[in-house]
């Protein structure tokens, strides 16, 4: 029985093939799926049983329990039966095409092939939605599906798909309802663009790339600089009537522009412009989907671009509103701010145009965990550097502004990134620190200080008598005591030491002020009052130079000479009483070797 069963679904299918080939020559990849069919059959199938009069095959299940298409015409979702419907027409194969249609109530074969010809210009031009949006799900709660559209809107043209079976195996199959082919005709009389056709030379017409005719292709380039113009206007009118609103609420003007600039709404608007453009000339539907994800990419870059921007205009406000009220540290975390959020911005919208691609997030960001854990093991001074610079911000160690000294690098904090800190130096060179050595290193910050020290030392002759230096010093005492700017609890003048040449006078105040410009005049103002005093008082002050003397004077005192004499002479002799001191241990010589 078994045999037999095989025999006749071998034949069955063997036929039909053979129609199909006499009718019209179809595509390699449908022949070989109908060639495999025996094949398959003979594993497959327990029993014959008798067809429906709608469908003359058997049908075939895989073997997760799922219909399949006994044709192969992907027909078991209700995205499988739209996709192969337009892949057919498009393809001029309409009695592949005519598959696809409710078998119920069908017309003579010619004005079926002239309804998929209609439905396809139709489908081009009014579908409204994404071939992505709709099910692939072969099983539904309902065997109606309304895709592409509402009921109501003139512009748009509803598609019903509708759930039969073909054979009585209970094989069902998702076919395009009659109910959308009998508005075919009265809807494709309202196009415009193929009775624009009939206008155009032939060969711009029957001539079809990829699937597409060539006069479509030539619209979409020609029409991208015009969309690209009407953007550029678009956003220049946008301005303008920005500029007239802020005028009327007494609000301060935006800065000018260059009106050439093309930026992030003139893109946007372009975009936008230029998509619609396809959409109404009736693109085809199938290759409108990958202009769709070309146009999200470019929809993603523009709005990346326009967040940015607006992010910039914020935090600058913010910016200029902290300086004002001299809040540097702050300042710079609204910077590092503004620039996370940027990130967060290019994040989530990549994360939606990857949604929007079909593309497998979760296991995009399952990939991500994996291979951030080996990027950060790669890359561990870049995280030490990010955390650093968000510890130097937190802590608010340095700001930008300030002046300081970082290890051996002294200068002015221009800007404190995520990566690394960069310094102004005095001799105006930018000298880039990472933030990691930053918050690892010594840091000297100028800024914070309250007073500034000035620390003298003066050299004075050994001419001076000890009163006249007695003199000198409490002149300039007398001077740091009543300065305005020299506070007077820490203000000291004190005699350091005898070096070789002169006798120094250290000079120690804090002058009070927090300005190095200022401390600079205060100080050249101390100096020279200093001078004034030595010159005042007599005060010779010591070069570092040798002086030749040549004189009879005996420099040594003989009188004294003869005192230190006796005082050795006694202490040596040991009948003498006194202290006895003991004799100092020989020197030890090393033995010869």
């Amino acid at each position: 029985m078994g045999a037999d069963t095989n025999v006749n679904t071998d034949m069955e299918a063997r036929v039909l093939v053979a129609k199909l080939f006499l009718s019209k020559a179809r595509s390699v990849a449908v022949l070989l799926i109908a060639s495999a069919i025996p094949l398959v059959l003979r594993a497959q199938t327990p029993a014959a049983r008798p067809a429906t009069p709608s469908v003359t095959t058997p049908s075939v299940t895989m073997s997760g329990g799922a219909p399949t298409d006994p044709l192969g015409l992907g027909r078991e979702t209700p995205r499988g039966t739209v996709i192969g419907f337009v892949r057919a027409a498009q393809n001029e194969d309409d009695d592949s095409a005519i598959q696809y249609f409710d078998p119920r109530r069908r017309s003579a074969p010619a004005q079926e092939r002239e309804l998929a010809s209609q439905l396809l210009s139709i489908l081009n031009t009014r579908f409204a939605g994404s071939l992505d949006s709709i099910s692939d799900v072969p099983q539904l709660p309902h065997d109606q599906l309304l895709v592409g559209g509402t009921r109501g809107i003139s512009e748009s043209f509803p598609l019903q798909l509708t759930r039969l079976d073909v054979d009585a195996r209970g094989t069902k199959l998702w076919f395009i309802s009659r109910q959308t082919l009998e508005q075919v005709p009265e809807v494709y009389d309202s196009l415009r663009f193929p009775q624009l056709e009939k206008q155009l030379p032939r060969f711009l017409v029957k001539s079809r790339p990829m699937g597409v005719p060539l006069w479509q292709w030539l619209a979409i380039f020609f029409f991208v600089p015009i969309a690209m113009a009407l953007g550029w206007l678009a956003a220049i009118l946008a301005r303008a009537l920005r500029q007239i609103f802020r005028r009327a609420r007494g609000l301060a003007e935006l800065p000018t522009q260059p009106r050439r600039r093309f930026g992030p709404g003139a893109l946007l608007a372009a975009t936008l412009i230029h998509y619609y453009f396809v959409l109404l000339i009736g693109t085809s539907l199938l290759y409108r989907q990958y202009y769709r994800r070309v146009l999200l990419i470019l929809l993603g870059l523009a709005a990346y671009w326009a967040l940015t921007r607006i992010t910039y205009w914020i935090s600058l406000r913010i910016w200029n509103s902290l300086t004002d009220k001299n809040l540097l540290a702050e300042r710079s975390l609204i910077s590092l701010i503004r620039r996370v959020l940027d990130v967060g911005i290019f994040l989530a919208i990549g994360l939606f145009v990857l949604t929007e691609l079909d593309a497998n997030v979760p296991a995009a960001l399952a990939g991500l965990g994996i291979g951030g854990l080996a990027i950060g093991l790669g890359a561990q001074k870049t995280f030490e550097n990010l955390l650093g610079g968000i510890s130097i911000l937190t802590d608010k160690a340095i700001v930008v502004g300030d002046s300081c000294r970082i290890g051996d690098q002294r200068g002015v904090v221009e800007d404190i990134g995520l990566r690394s800190t960069k310094l102004r130096t005095e001799e105006r060179t930018l000298v880039s620190i990472p933030n990691g050595t930053v918050a690892t290193s010594t840091l000297e910050n100028f800024r914070l200080r309250d007073k500034i020290l000035c620390r003298q030392v003066l050299r004075l002759r050994y001419e001076l008598s000890p009163d006249h230096v007695r003199h000198v010093m409490d002149e300039l005492r007398d001077l740091l005591s009543l300065h305005p700017k020299v506070e007077t609890a820490s203000a000291r003048v004190r005699a350091l030491r005898f070096t070789e040449n002169a006798i120094e006078i250290e000079l120690y105040a804090y002058i009070l002020t927090r300005e190095y410009s200022e401390y600079l005049a205060v100080q050249e103002n101390l100096i020279l009052q200093v001078m004034e005093v030595l010159e005042r008082t007599g005060a010779a002050v010591a070069l570092p130079s040798q002086t030749t003397l040549v004189t009879q004077d005996n420099w040594v005192d003989p009188e004294k000479a003869a005192a230190a004499q006796k005082a050795i002479e006694k202490r040596r002799d040991p009948g003498v009483p006194g202290v006895q001191h003991p004799e100092l241990a020989p020197d030890v010589v090393p033995p010869e070797r």
